[in-house]
Order: structure tokens, then C-alpha cells, then sequence
């Protein structure tokens, strides 16, 4: 949607309240007029600027991904190798994670556009992970007979699996579990096994001096 120049900054607002409020509440639970209370504006003004309720969603997930584009670029910036990127990478979706109220995801489930264009992003973000993979492979950290295609579906199931135990709050036999220990085991089980020793000894190197996952 086009934003007149005078509308920019009020149109920002109004994304990034509704990004709090959505993540602290769920998705359902947050009116229109929460989000305009939250900001001492009109409901009005927010229709102004946004049809309804999904074009609002639409814009809130986009300002989401592009945070966490951000926080990618400074993160491999910043890091001195692939298996650095990728800890730091899966540690920043966790702690993203611990801040969501359950109902968010469930709510998602509620918007046929929405699930359409996230299983795009999704699939768009796998290309992405295997394209750095084979960085790792040939920075000599993988193994060579390493399926990162294979790899990138079992870790997206499992990964789906810890998402589910995180919304039905402990009625599965992983509910002793936090997601955060979870996912923190998972993706260490899986680097450790397609990595090679010298891949291996930076893991436990890096291990050492950091808390992966959880924070």
C-alpha cells in the first residue's frame, strides 16, 4: 500500500503498536480500537490507512522480517564463520520465540493469505539456509556426503513439532520441556552430526564461550 509522505510516520506507529500488541496478546484478542487507544489517535485514522484487520497483519509480519533481516546482515557482519551465523541465527528465532503469546500462531492459522504468503517466505528462507550450508561445506566444515536439502526438511519438521509443543502448553509427552531447551538440543544434534571434526571442534569451541538458545 502507498503511504502519503505526511502519513509516513503515523503509518510506522501504527505498524509497530500493533506488532507489540499482536505478539503480547494474540492476533484475535487485539481490536482496532486497542491498538488506536495505544497510540491516542482515532480508529478512524487506522482505516484510513489500512482496509482491515489482514492488510494490517500483512504490514506487521513484513516489519517482523525485516527486523530479523537486520538483525541476519549484523549477525553475519559480525560472525567469523558459517556455523557462528548459523548458532546465532537459530538463538535470535528462540528468543523471538519466548516473547510470542501462544495465541499469535494459533491466530495466524485463521488467514488463508497470510499462511500463503509465510509458507513462500518459508520455503524462500530454506533456499537461503542450504545456499549457506554449502558455504559451510566447502569452508571444509560439513561433510561432503551432507543432503542439505534432506537436512533443511527434518530440521523445519522438528522445528514445527517444538512450535506445537509451545502452543499446547505441555499436553504432549515433550510438555517437561521448554522450547528453548528443545531447539537447543535439536539444532546441535543435527549440526554436530553433518559437521566434520574440524567443523565439530569449533562447535564445542564456540559452546564454550557462549549460551546458544537459551538466554
Amino acid at each position: 500500500m502507498k503511504v502519503n509522505s505526511e502519513k509516513k510516520e503515523i503509518y510506522s506507529l501504527i505498524v509497530e503498536a500493533a506488532h507489540t500488541l499482536f505478539i503480547e496478546h494474540g492476533i484475535k484478542d487485539v481490536k482496532m480500537d486497542d491498538i488506536a487507544a495505544r497510540l491516542s489517535i482515532s480508529k478512524r485514522t487506522i482505516y484510513e490507512l489500512f482496509k482491515d484487520k489482514e492488510e494490517l497483519l500483512l504490514e506487521v509480519l513484513k516489519f517482523q522480517n525485516d527486523k530479523m533481516s537486520e538483525n541476519g546482515r549484523e549477525i553475519v557482519r559480525n560472525s567469523s564463520h558459517i556455523l557462528e551465523i548459523i548458532l546465532k541465527l537459530f538463538n535470535l528465532h528462540f528468543k523471538l520465540l519466548k516473547k510470542v503469546n501462544n495465541k499469535f500462531f494459533a491466530d495466524l492459522g485463521k488467514y488463508p493469505r497470510i499462511c500463503q504468503e509465510r509458507q513462500s517466505k518459508e520455503a524462500l528462507n530454506a533456499k537461503k539456509f542450504s545456499a549457506w550450508m554449502e558455504v559451510g561445506r566447502q569452508q571444509g566444515l560439513f561433510r561432503e556426503d551432507a543432503d542439505f536439502n534432506i537436512f533443511t526438511f527434518i530440521l523445519k519438521r522438528d522445528l514445527t513439532t517444538i512450535l506445537e509443543v509451545k502452543m499446547q502448553k505441555g499436553h504432549t509427552d515433550l510438555g517437561k520441556y521448554t522450547p528453548e531447551e528443545l531447539g537447543r538440543k535439536l539444532i546441535l544434534f543435527y549440526l554436530r552430526g553433518i559437521s566434520t571434526p574440524k567443523g565439530q571442534q569449533i562447535i564445542e569451541e564456540y559452546l564454550k564461550e557462549n549460551e546458544i538458545i537459551i538466554e
